[in-house]
């Protein structure tokens, strides 16, 4: 183990002088996905020192911060890839270095946001969590959470109960019918991806990161953190549930597909599978204190135990869908399963002369240096297995189950 940590310092070392360089340098993206945001959080959160000359200067700091505020104008609404994710980055840079310069463009961006909602519905609005309604709502309970006093919970409810296909189902031990609740992912969103060359007429998504288990994971985030709307979540959050339950699979050691339409067996990954859908149940487990939700989560990791190491999907090591980040999401889920993770982490391993270290001192200018896809989200997840929680929180964008309920900030003034 000591000869692994030493690999893994060196390895997050070598990042973290990457990413100061980038940062230093031009933004061509500054996302919290792949972009500057994404990377400030993790150099922060990875910074060694607490007040020492080691460690990020507040005024470095808040050069950036500025300057991701400055870029709120370029970018959609949007958690991974717009607006909301540079703000959830700034308010939390902000709070950590006490620069006191974001909540007011927070304030004003909050406004803007609420307008939006309430506009008449955007047909083309997506409403998953990446780049879409779900993703705001987990921003709009993280700004309620912080103390902001518009109904920005609301607004995002109400608007994903108005794309919400609707269908009765039969009630569990009693007569009549429930509803059963989805979200309808329409050609033109997929066309020329793989899920759009799978399903050229649509398809009812079941991931985390696209589909009905990321509004199940948002809904419930929303429930147990926002303020407002929290009738309303409750219900969407019940019938999605529903949805979810009808289409588990009992065939094999694996119970969720990509989508509805073709059920059969998907890679072990946070973006879509069996491993995403578990942290949204533990999710929802926790908002309406349901025990038995959190027993079908871990059922569900539990049969990851038997899928062969082929049948795991990974292709890379990254939080999106690699080995590195599942193993990551799978200790904030279950942290008892020390030997499944440790099983994910074997598959792309740090040293030797193809090791993950290797590759990066290879070409450190050209490593991929995003959270979500690249070396800056590796580097927190290695941080994280040496040291444990780290100062910020990075990850809440993640919806890593109960690990996302456990940050309580400091309410913001509110102006």
């Amino acid at each position: 183990m000591s000869a692994q940590n030493d690999e893994a310092g060196r390895l997050i070392a070598a990042v973290r002088r990457q990413l100061l360089r980038h940062l230093d340098g031009a933004w061509l993206d500054a996302s919290y996905a792949c972009g500057a945001a994404g990377q400030l959080l993790a150099l922060a959160a990875l910074d060694p020192a607490e007040a020492t000359d080691a460690g990020l200067s507040s005024a470095w700091v808040e050069e950036r911060v500025m300057r991701l505020l400055a870029q709120l104008p370029r970018y959609p609404q949007g958690l991974f890839q717009g607006a909301q994710g540079l703000l959830f980055a700034a308010l939390e840079l902000d709070l950590r270095y006490q620069l006191g310069v974001a909540e007011e463009a927070a304030a004003d961006a909050d406004e803007l946001l609420l307008d939006q909602l309430r506009a008449e519905p955007d047909p083309a609005q997506h409403f998953d969590v990446i780049s879409g309604l779900a993703g705001l709502l987990v921003y709009a309970a993280y700004r309620e959470g912080q103390g902001s006093r518009l109904p920005l919970v609301a607004a995002c409810v109400e608007r994903l109960q108005s794309c919400a296909s609707i269908q009765a189902c039969e009630a569990d031990g009693a007569d009549g019918a429930e509803e059963e609740l989805f979200w309808f992912t329409p050609p033109a969103w997929i066309r020329g991806f793989p899920m759009g060359d799978a399903h050229p007429t649509g398809c009812t998504d079941l991931g985390l990161a696209h589909g009905q288990a990321g509004v199940l994971a948002a809904l419930a985030f929303g429930l147990a953190r926002g303020r407002s709307g929290r009738a309303t979540a409750r219900r969407l959050l019940e019938g999605a549930l529903r949805h979810l339950r009808r289409h588990e699979s009992k065939q094999g050691p694996w119970h969720f597909g990509a989508a509805a339409e073709a059920p059969g067996p998907t890679r072990c990954a946070w973006c879509y599978g069996d491993l995403g859908t578990a942290a949204a149940l533990q999710l929802a487990a926790a908002a309406l204190d349901r025990p038995e939700l959190e027993a079908w989560s871990q059922r569900l990791l539990r049969s990851l135990a038997h899928r062969p190491v082929l049948g795991l999907g990974f292709v890379d090591a990254w939080l999106c869908h690699g080995s590195l980040g599942s193993a990551w999401l799978l200790h904030q889920l279950a942290p008892d399963q020390w030997s499944q993770v440790h099983r994910f982490e074997q598959f792309h391993p740090l040293a030797g002369e193809t090791g993950l270290l290797a590759q990066f001192l290879a070409q450190p200018d050209a490593a991929n240096l995003s959270l979500l896809e690249g070396y800056a989200g590796l580097a927190l997840v290695l941080e994280e297995r040496r040291r444990g929680a780290l100062a910020l929180p990075w990850c809440l964008p993640f919806l890593a189950g109960r690990r996302a309920l456990r940050v309580q900030r400091q309410p913001a003034p509110v102006p």
